[in-house]
């Protein structure tokens, strides 16, 4: 499966493990922490108003975080987006299809 295309909960489940957290957070509609994780992974996050103002996120990685850089990932929400860009930068743009 597309890193690009994952949601729901196979997207968090895919957001914790990356990030070492628990299972069962809910990433898509509560992330408290948010803000502290986009500057803790140095994460690049906009609306582009030439794609109709979806959103883009960008892993660009800080040494010794354990996630490096990853690709451009677009989401329908800035959540989705994140979420997409932290999986992809940590297992790739392709993984296997979740359970």
């Amino acid at each position: 499966m597309r890193t690009s295309e994952l949601s729901g909960k196979a997207l968090e489940a895919l957001i914790a493990q990356a990030l070492g957290d628990p299972p069962g957070s809910q990433y898509l509609t509560r992330w408290p922490d948010m803000d502290q994780v986009l500057e803790r992974f140095a994460i690049q996050v906009a609306p582009m108003a030439g794609k109709n103002w979806i959103w883009c996120a960008v892993v660009v990685g800080k040494p010794g975080t354990g996630i490096e850089a990853g690709p451009w990932i677009e989401g329908q929400t800035i959540r989705i987006a994140v979420g997409r860009a932290i999986v992809a930068a940590r297992y790739g743009r392709e993984i296997p299809d979740p359970p």
